[in-house]
């Protein structure tokens, strides 16, 4: 076994972890599981999809793909700012935020113009570059207008959160979906994933924003912490 094989092992089972620990994520808020299996499943999600992103680097510059290298970084950052913003419960922006904001921005702006210059030749992978460029430099971009701001806070975090989390479970069902499928154009099985899928984040950040909809039966804008701590925390002094 080649070291790009092994290294191949350990990014497609990072990457059914990452699946699957979303599928888990997604489910204890639906069906209003303890709190801990959300909070479990989401920590066990970023640390695969970490994982995804510290493979997925050396497998793109031993394939010469730069193609894979500019959307793994677009992959981990949904993740990551989606973690980040159900770590940071003050909403105070941190140098992490801000560096990891601004890496994305300036990444998306590349795919965007290596994505035209690929259509220019006929690639159809640089349709592909361009949306997820464009999608990639909106996210961040509004991320550091709000952190410009002051911070992102109460319902209007928990609703960035579940975007960022739930575009970074759009990424494994897409990785997921090209790699056991294929169909021509390829471009169209990339983005069909985005396509059905993100009215979903849209319906249910509204539904956050409007209070209709809370994380776990939290109030929106409430600490995320678990059952037992909150249960603690009333029976204190």
């Amino acid at each position: 076994m080649t070291p790009a094989d092994a290294l191949l092992i350990l990014h497609i089972a990072a990457g059914f972890f990452a699946l699957f620990s979303a599928l888990v994520a997604a489910l204890s808020v639906s069906l209003h599981w303890p709190f801990y299996w959300h909070v479990l499943s989401g920590t066990v999600f970023v640390v695969a999809m970490s994982a995804v992103f510290v493979t997925a680097i050396p497998l793109a510059f031993l394939g010469g793909s730069f193609f894979l290298f500019l959307i793994a970084i677009f992959s981990f950052y949904l993740a990551f700012s989606g973690w980040r913003l159900a770590k940071n419960r003050g909403g105070t922006p941190t140098s992490i935020d801000w560096g990891s904001g601004g890496l994305m921005c300036l990444s998306g702006l590349v795919m965007i113009g290596v994505g035209v210059v690929a259509m220019a030749r006929g690639n159809g992978d640089g349709i592909t570059l361009a949306v997820f460029g464009g999608i990639g430099v909106g996210l961040s971009g509004d991320n550091l207008r709000r952190f410009r701001a002051g911070g992102v806070r109460g319902r209007d975090r928990i609703a960035q959160h579940l975007t960022m989390m739930l575009g970074g479970t759009i990424a494994t069902v897409t990785a997921f979906t090209v790699t056991n499928f294929q169909i021509e154009p390829a471009w169209v099985l990339w983005l069909a994933p985005t396509v059905l899928l993100s009215p979903m984040i849209a319906f249910w950040s509204a539904r956050v924003l409007s209070g209709r909809w809370t994380l776990a039966g939290l109030r929106p804008g409430s600490a995320l912490v678990s059952p037992v701590r909150r249960n603690l925390r009333q029976s204190g002094p």
